[in-house]
């Protein structure tokens, strides 16, 4: 889901319900939410606003616990962010 940014960027632009919705995917996956990008809309072909937010897991706590963190941060973000025509980058841990 969303808009492919091209091999430059690697990454995909996801409206507010889909970035929700793949967060809650990626955190039943067990994958971390490091933080993410705002993007403007369509009419400003996805370029960077500057806003962003990030999660620093804990090194000392269970890896559950930074992968619920990391959703519960990047959805509040997310639901509380003023501008309702943005697009949203997700920036995840790699996965072993």
């Amino acid at each position: 889901m969303g808009v492919w940014l091209g091999p430059e960027h690697r990454n995909w632009a996801l409206s507010k319900e889909q970035a929700l919705i793949a967060i809650d995917r990626l955190r039943d996956a067990g994958i971390t939410v490091l933080g993410g990008d705002v993007l403007g809309g369509p009419e400003d072909n996805y370029r960077p606003t500057y806003d962003n937010w990030y999660f620093e897991p804990q090194s000392s706590g269970a890896e559950s616990d930074a992968v619920s963190s990391g959703a519960l941060k990047a959805s509040a973000y997310l639901s509380a962010y003023p501008v309702a025509d943005v697009y949203f980058a997700l920036v995840t841990a790699v996965m072993d």
